[in-house]
């Protein structure tokens, strides 16, 4: 075994050498998740103090004194503008309008007489200002029919309470800890496949196919080192700057998610961080923080055998490039299809290689562990790391491999 950690130390020396891959590889996470969330933060609340602070541009479509005068009443939520020229439905497309009222033209004289009339709102929901136009209706509409209601059974001499025979009072059986828990283990294992397998790939080329080129290998094979130990070494390698990668970038995700939540709280809105805060913190257990890594440590050598694979095979550093590129694509739709809802009830993923490992995690940051689940990913995710250092190896001693011109 100690040939191998020489090759890892020959490796990770060769790759302090190199500043510009050392940065980009490790400091770049750093500098670039909290500016990035901290950018689309502030812009986002700009942009929703900016809506909040300006009423609604709303269009009646036919003269009716019950909705100007319902719309009157707030000229803070809403203002009412002229007929656009062209047609209002692209007029509501362009921006120029929020929202199109279509009321009932008898609106007046059916609430005179206590029937119900309607209004028709067009509005465009890829829009966020149409759609706040339209809750900002909803609201008003709710409250204006409550005192409706309410000064018609006065009148009536009937109990106000007859307009709410009934209420419904919900509490979470689940608590937030496993909402926040069913959110995060959808898409951490997603983004550790993503990281893990990208971030050591191009390192992994690097040290296999890059030899090649540099015509440093045939040295290498040529020393005491037996070959067994010389793949074990640049697998050991390839896995942990792959690991190394995956947990700096979620880290400083945490840290700038963290971040965000705390201005957010500060700025008087718990619900966006106060509330998520302790659920993280339950849900960071040392018992699920070790499963989880017992889990990614076979997941990340199998991706490192397949990406020393790639590059023993191939003839340069292109090539390997070529071969091995199609791998990430391949990790993004396992990671998406790991994501859908509902994807823990299909019976056969638990003996899916790889998905098994993300519905593993999922499950267990959920709260919802099945322990036979998680040895039969386990079990099954060793064993083709396994298998692959064994191909790998098996590579390396043919000489048609090596010498492939």
């Amino acid at each position: 075994m100690r040939g191998a950690l020489l090759i890892v130390k020959k490796e990770f020396l060769e790759l302090s050498k190199d500043r510009k891959t050392l940065f980009f590889t490790f400091l770049m996470p750093l500098i670039l998740y909290p500016l990035l969330f901290t950018m689309m933060g502030r812009l986002g609340k700009s942009d929703e103090a900016k809506r909040a602070s300006q009423p609604s541009r709303v269009w009646v479509a036919q003269a009716s004194p019950a909705v100007t005068a319902l719309l009157a009443k707030d000229p803070a939520s809403f203002t009412l503008a002229p007929r656009p020229e062209g047609d209002v439905r692209q007029a509501l497309r362009d921006q120029k309008l929020e929202l199109i009222l279509e009321p009932d033209p008898q609106a007046a004289e059916k609430e005179a007489r206590s029937e119900t009339w309607s209004v028709k709102a067009v509005y465009d929901r890829s829009d966020d200002s149409s759609r706040l136009a339209v809750d900002r209706l909803k609201k008003a509409l709710a409250a204006h029919d409550k005192t409706l209601v309410q000064a018609r059974l006065k009148a009536l001499g009937a109990s106000p309470q007859l307009a709410e025979p009934t209420k419904v009072d919900t509490e979470d059986a689940g608590g937030k800890e496993r909402a926040i828990g069913k959110m995060l283990g959808s898409f951490l294992p997603y983004i550790l496949m993503i990281m893990m397998y990208a971030g050591a790939m191009q390192h992994g080329i690097y040290a296999t196919a890059g030899e090649k080129e540099r015509g440093t290998l045939l040295s290498l094979l040529s020393t005491s080192i037996p070959r067994s130990q010389i793949i074990i070494g640049k697998l050991l390698y390839v896995f942990s700057i792959g690991l190394i990668v995956a947990l700096i970038n979620l880290l400083s995700m945490a840290f700038s998610v963290a971040r965000a939540m705390g201005e957010a709280v500060a700025q008087g809105a718990p619900a966006a961080g106060g509330a998520a805060m302790p659920g993280l913190a339950a849900l960071a257990s040392p018992s699920v923080i070790l499963l989880s890594f017992l889990l990614v440590v076979p997941l990340g050598l199998f991706f490192a055998n397949f990406i020393i694979l790639g590059g023993i095979q191939a003839r340069n550093t292109v090539e390997a490039g070529t071969a091995l590129t199609p791998g990430v694509f391949v990790v993004v739709v396992l990671g998406v299809f790991s994501m859908a809802p509902g994807i823990e009830k299909m019976p056969i993923l638990p003996y899916v290689p790889v998905l098994n490992v993300s519905l593993a995690i999922r499950k267990l940051f959920s709260q919802q562990a099945n322990a036979a689940e998680y040895l039969i990913a386990l079990v099954m995710t060793l064993g083709l790391a396994c298998l692959m250092t064994w191909l790998s190896t098996r590579m390396l001693k043919r000489e048609s491999a090596i010498f492939k011109v």
